[in-house]
């Protein structure tokens, strides 16, 4: 009998002691628990913090999923990314987005302050100053792959944006750099080509069913009166959808900046000479050479405008030139449309700003670089 009650007692105390440490167990296996978790926490996070994209080039490329210090040898880019509303992120730029666009610059004045990493010619960097920018982002014009080289050398993810030869692939473009800059660029990027399909959709309906023979013959400058923007590039594309046909239409003239000569041009005979920058059309109604040209002597020599970034070559603004062009072109056609109205319209929804008049009239009538 009392090796029966030597036997409870033991058993007693063995099912207290497993009752005793049972706590203390669980708890240890919580800590593993919480720490495995921790750990996995971790590891998602780190692998949050950056993403792989396609850039415009086709090249598979590593970026953060929200780049913070962005760097663009691409004068156009700095006012995509103002556009899409990123523009405090913008470390570095092109020395022309410093000497040039006055108006970019009273809209958003520290533009002003920004480094110049690169030179005007775009592909000149100074690795020094890029890197004490410490971007985590530079978004390079595509076919610059020595450019490239340099700059992934130094440990700097770096993604190609091509050419804007067109509206389809601008809008391309500016949806690719929305959707690598993140946060609610791609919403404003949307609105944006919401509002480019609309300016082609009213140009397009005015322009239906319009000949060759009364579309106006337009020649379009690039850096210099000789020199000009040909097949397989945007002017080419907004003379069409404006209404009129470019000269250098199956001339086998292809690319930007290409070089023409004075004597091709007369031949060309154009109806309408639109020129990039005011100081081109003054050099060509200075020049007597000039003087046969139809452009000429029916006073159709007109600058471009030019507002944040010209409009003509490249750039966001480029949703308001169809319906700039046709209605210089065919103002019969296009009673309807109020280009200033479009101007402040595309300001107030894109850059937040309100332009006045005066504002207005100096875009439409640019004399400033």
């Amino acid at each position: 009998m009392a090796d029966i009650r030597f036997l409870h007692r033991r058993l007693a105390a063995v099912l207290l002691a497993a009752l005793v440490a049972l706590p203390a167990l669980t708890a240890c296996g919580d800590d593993t628990a919480s720490t495995q978790s921790g750990s996995a926490s971790r590891t998602t996070a780190a692998a949050a913090a950056t993403r792989t994209v396609v850039d415009m080039s086709g090249n598979r490329v590593e970026v953060p999923t929200r780049p913070m210090r962005i760097v663009t040898n691409y004068p156009a880019v700095t006012q995509i990314i103002f556009l899409l509303g990123a523009i405090e992120r913008q470390v570095g730029v092109t020395q022309s987005n410093l000497t040039t666009l006055p108006l970019f610059k009273k809209i958003y004045p520290p533009l002003a302050a920004k480094t110049a990493v690169f030179a005007t010619d775009t592909t000149t960097v100074n690795n020094e100053v890029l890197l004490a920018q410490k971007p985590d982002l530079v978004l390079l014009s595509a076919g610059n792959g020595t450019l490239r080289k340099t700059i992934t050398g130094l440990g700097i993810p770096t993604v190609d944006i091509a050419s804007f030869p067109n509206s389809d692939k601008l809008k391309a473009g500016v949806t690719f750099i929305a959707s690598v800059l993140g946060g609610d660029a791609p919403a404003r990027a949307k609105k944006f080509t919401e509002f480019y399909d609309s300016s082609l959709t009213r140009a397009a309906a005015g322009t239906k069913g319009l000949p060759d023979a009364e579309r106006p013959k337009i020649y379009y400058t690039a850096d210099n009166p000789l020199s000009t923007d040909a097949s397989k590039t945007i002017a080419e594309v907004w003379a069409r959808q404006g209404g009129g046909v470019a000269v250098t239409e199956n001339k086998g003239i292809q690319g930007t900046a290409k070089a023409v000569t004075l004597e091709s041009v007369v031949s060309w005979n154009p109806d309408y000479i639109i020129c990039r920058d005011h100081t081109t059309c003054e050099e060509i109604l200075k020049d007597d050479r000039w003087s046969t040209v139809a452009a000429v002597r029916d006073h159709h020599v007109i600058t471009n405008p030019r507002g944040v970034f010209v409009w003509a070559a490249r750039s966001a603004e480029s949703a308001l030139q169809p319906l700039w062009v046709a209605k210089t072109l065919h103002p019969d056609r296009f009673t309807d449309v109020d280009i200033a109205k479009e101007i402040k319209t595309f300001y107030t929804t894109f850059y937040n700003y309100k332009l006045t008049d005066a504002e207005v009239d100096g875009i439409l009538n640019p004399t400033q670089p």
